[in-house]
């Protein structure tokens, strides 16, 4: 008896995967790849601004070379695992994410290179470069991801590293930072969590471009008025955007810093 043909076009990606569509992941790739190495010359301190460096000059390039792309052929979308949204997790660039993703690293950029002064020894071997390249990673994945799952995926991704650069030199005011930082992040998670299970009971996907389809339907009733409201509250705090910004650290003026000092001496 002759084995019956399945048809899984219609599931999955039978095409082979473009070389092109590669650019999509270069930006979260390559930051990856530095951290690792960076890791591995965890000792070596005297190396890691070089390679921190020579790592997002590399992801600006992949971000550059992906933007001109989005402008001449328009949105980019690379399917991981080969299954077709909304059951596959994409990756997805438009002007908007490229554009983002570009001047984010280019930030990225500059702060290294400052930080070749400003970052001592001490930061280096605390792993101030390793956690910067696992930032933009983070960063790079929220900006590209077409799936929300995946977008708090890389939210926390990067949350993960700020925690560690919050706290990498262990003074009073980085600890009482970073520990406000993680109690309100960890409300924040909760929300975003809770407002995912919301969306995907209500859409029945998670892909971006699905819920942006079928959200058309639903404007102005009472489901999506309260997916709005708890991920505005959700990425609120977790921006420190007013009103939920209470848990910034305060800073010190030169009384309460005399003031300090004064304590200190008695």
């Amino acid at each position: 008896m002759a084995a019956e043909t399945i048809d899984i076009s219609n599931a999955m990606v039978t095409e082979p995967t473009v070389l092109g569509d590669w650019m999509l992941v270069a930006p979260i790739g390559v930051p990856i790849l530095f951290g690792a190495v960076l890791l591995m010359v965890r000792h070596e301190t005297r190396l890691h601004a070089g390679i921190a460096i020579a790592g997002l000059l590399l992801t600006l390039a992949a971000n550059a070379a992906l933007l001109l792309q989005v402008l001449a052929d328009g949105p980019q979308v690379m399917t991981m695992g080969r299954w077709l949204p909304p059951f596959g997790i994409s990756f997805t660039a438009d002007a908007l994410g490229a554009s983002l993703a570009f001047v984010a690293t280019l930030v990225a950029t500059v702060c290294a290179l400052y930080a070749m002064r400003d970052i001592g020894a001490t930061g280096r071997r605390y792993g101030f470069y390793p956690f910067l390249m696992l930032l933009m990673a983070g960063v790079g994945g929220s900006f590209l991801t077409g799936d929300i799952f995946n977008l708090y995926v890389w939210f926390e991704v990067f949350l993960i590293s700020s925690f560690g650069l919050l706290i990498l030199g262990s003074t009073d005011r980085q600890l009482d930072g970073a520990t406000k930082y993680a109690i309100l992040n960890l409300v924040g998670t909760t929300l975003f969590l809770t407002a995912t299970a919301y969306l995907y009971g209500t859409f029945g996907t998670l892909n971006m471009a699905d819920i942006a389809r079928r959200a058309g339907a639903m404007r102005e009733t009472g489901p999506l008025m309260t997916l709005s409201v708890l991920y505005l509250l959700a990425f609120g705090m977790k921006a420190a955007a007013f009103p939920v910004n209470f848990w910034l650290p305060a800073p010190i003026t030169p009384l309460a810093s005399s003031r300090r000092r004064c304590l200190a001496v008695c």
